[in-house]
């Protein structure tokens, strides 16, 4: 599913991001990566959505070697892969409906399609109700629901949620978790969470990931204890 080999990567300014990343995580995994800031985490991102080529090594996801993909097929080879971000970045002058609606309306699908499967996962989210509400008619909570009905309307094999409960309440975090594990159980998505929170991490165990200064320090299976992350 995902694969890195001797992934190196430094920027044009002479920052070394990453340094010999090998990692493999399989179809249904769900994973956390974890690091300080500067650890390397975001340029792992960029480079799984085609944002950024490595340096070294190759960059594989559903057996599509991203390093290697011509700018124009970058657009098309993101159709695998959802994003959410920590600020949800909703249109704000569309409804709820409108702004799960517009990610299937890009790819060319079908409107009676886009409709049976906004309603979908309206209901996987559990926004049934708030289809005509606009972003600003919505809690943070609500508002990172809708992120991530978007962010999984086309049925991507990859979810990537990039703190994804940075600016909720602990209560609310914990129902981000559950949704984003409902949808890693029933639409077998493979779900790499970006985090900081290691209160969920402790409580909610998976696959961690830890990066520091752009290496892989620990990668365990069940989480663990995880001592603190700036």
């Amino acid at each position: 599913m995902i694969d890195l080999t001797n992934v190196c990567k430094t920027y044009k300014n002479g920052v070394n991001a990453l340094y010999n990343i090998n990692l493999h995580i399989d179809q249904g995994e769900f994973v956390y990566i974890i690091g300080p800031t500067g650890s390397g985490k975001s340029t792992l991102i960029k480079l799984l959505d085609g944002e950024e080529v490595p340096t070294k090594g190759t960059v594989k996801v559903v057996g599509i070697n991203v390093g290697k993909l011509k700018h124009s097929k970058v657009p098309l080879y993101r159709r695998n892969i959802g994003v959410v971000f920590q600020d949800y970045r909703l249109l704000p002058k569309k409804t709820v409906f409108e702004n799960i609606s517009y990610a299937l309306e890009v790819i060319g699908m079908r409107k009676d399609m886009i409709r049976h499967r906004v309603r979908k996962v309206m209901n996987l989210v559990s926004l049934d109700d708030k289809g005509n509400a606009f972003p600003s008619e919505l809690s943070g909570g609500q508002q990172q629901r809708v992120a991530i009905a978007r962010a999984i309307a086309n049925r991507p094999k990859v979810l990537i949620a990039d703190e994804p409960t940075g600016n909720l309440d602990p209560a609310k975090s914990d129902e981000i978790m559950k949704l984003l594990e409902k949808i890693n159980r029933e639409e077998g998505t493979t779900i790499l969470m970006v985090t900081h929170d290691l209160t969920l991490v402790n409580k909610h165990r998976k696959r961690t990931i830890s990066l520091e200064n752009g290496h892989i320090v620990a990668d365990m299976e069940d989480g663990g204890y995880m001592q603190h992350v700036k």
